[in-house]
């Protein structure tokens, strides 16, 4: 063969490097889309790859430096690179409120005045209210992750990056369910057979909303005893694991197998559900519950697991957490001997068993108001 190509050692390389006619060249796809070749001062494999990578990078920083994008161009290139993940459908969805206000500007043109001026006139355009800081700080941090991929992919200069100040991320709730509760929104849900196996599922497995709904009857093993969260090419999809099922939701699935019409667990007229928002808020108020949402349902199974005393590492799997410093900042505090140890070592108890009681403080009580 005249022009024999391998895949560079760099991963997911977007360049080719081989060899024609005796030299070492390399190969990539130009910004017109079209294919762009360059001879390289190179002796041996080696030293083409390096030689490779310096070229490309060069094309695209001489390019950029030629080339102006607009931040509508980059958002886009960005969302195409999220395609088939959770976080692509959340960032399709907060389109709608950054392109109208910064689609057609050029990020150098972006500062703290802008910002601050799309910060105070974001409003919810149904309720007219306005948009939470934690919204805010979602899509501000979405276009920032925007911008900062666009320079990662050369599309745009270090130089040209702007700075985008966010507000004060929200700290997270520490809402969760008690039994009592957990009896009051299942009776809720009873006459509402996909919400009531949703929430099972969401409660027993301790999945996110979106591995339950995407959960189908291929990967609940009734033999062995178990519901797979994770999916196939599962990349992107956080916080997913196979978990054994509870006594509770296997009599729940048998009875739903028994009437299913599709290939999801979770189904409304024989289709896949994309949602349960509503079913699961009129559920809610009929509980008679506040500040309940399906996450909610995740989190509460976590906590009931460190109250029992389970291991933060087993609650870290059973989660699908890769790092278990993240389950035990959030849960080792449910824990029944969390710093229950370290209470003990500052406990005084040995000097005040022959101690005298407190004397009363001294000087005139204020008479309540």
């Amino acid at each position: 063969m005249d022009e024999e190509f391998f895949i560079s050692k760099h991963y997911q390389s977007p360049f080719k490097v081989g060899r024609l006619r005796g030299n070492w060249v390399v190969t990539f796809t130009n910004a017109e889309g079209k294919r762009s070749r360059f001879k390289l001062d190179a002796a041996t494999e080696g030293e083409a790859n390096i030689r490779a990578y310096e070229r490309w990078e060069k094309y695209w920083d001489e390019y950029s430096s030629k080339k102006k994008f607009r931040v509508a161009t980059l958002w886009t290139l960005y969302l195409e690179s999220l395609e088939g993940r959770p976080a692509g459908k959340k960032m399709a969805s907060e389109s709608g409120a950054i392109l109208p206000f910064f689609g057609e500007l050029y990020p150098a043109d972006i500062n703290d005045e802008l910002v601050d001026k799309y910060i105070k006139t974001r409003f919810n355009r149904k309720s007219g209210k306005a948009i939470s800081d934690g919204t805010l700080w979602t899509e501000l941090g979405r276009l920032r992750d925007a911008l900062r991929y666009a320079v990662k992919k050369k599309r745009l200069s270090k130089d040209d990056l702007p700075f985008i100040k966010r507000p004060g991320k929200p700290a997270p709730k520490d809402r969760y369910l008690n039994d009592q509760e957990i009896g009051k929104l299942l009776k809720a849900a009873q006459h509402v057979p996909h919400l009531y196996i949703a929430i099972h599922l969401m409660l027993a497995t301790a999945g996110r909303i979106s591995a339950v709904l995407e959960l189908e009857w291929n990967r609940v093993d009734f033999e062995r005893g178990t519901v797979n969260l994770i999916v196939v090419n599962d990349k992107g999809k956080k916080g997913r694991a196979c978990v054994p099922m509870t006594r509770a939701l296997r009599v729940i699935l048998l009875e739903a197998k028994g009437f299913a019409r599709c290939s999801h667990v979770v189904e409304w007229n024989g289709k896949p559900i994309a949602s349960i928002k509503t079913a699961f808020n009129d559920a809610v108020k009929r509980a008679e519950l506040k500040d309940v949402t399906p996450h909610i349902m995740r989190h509460t199974a976590a906590v009931r697991m460190a109250e029992a005393g389970c291991e933060m590492r087993r609650i870290a799997a059973y989660l699908g957490h890769t790092d278990v410093r993240t389950t035990e900042r959030i849960y080792a505090k449910f824990h029944p001997e969390h710093l229950k140890k370290e209470a003990d070592a500052v406990d005084l108890s040995n000097h005040i068993d022959e101690r005298e009681p407190l004397a009363k403080p001294a000087g005139k009580r204020t008479p309540k108001k």
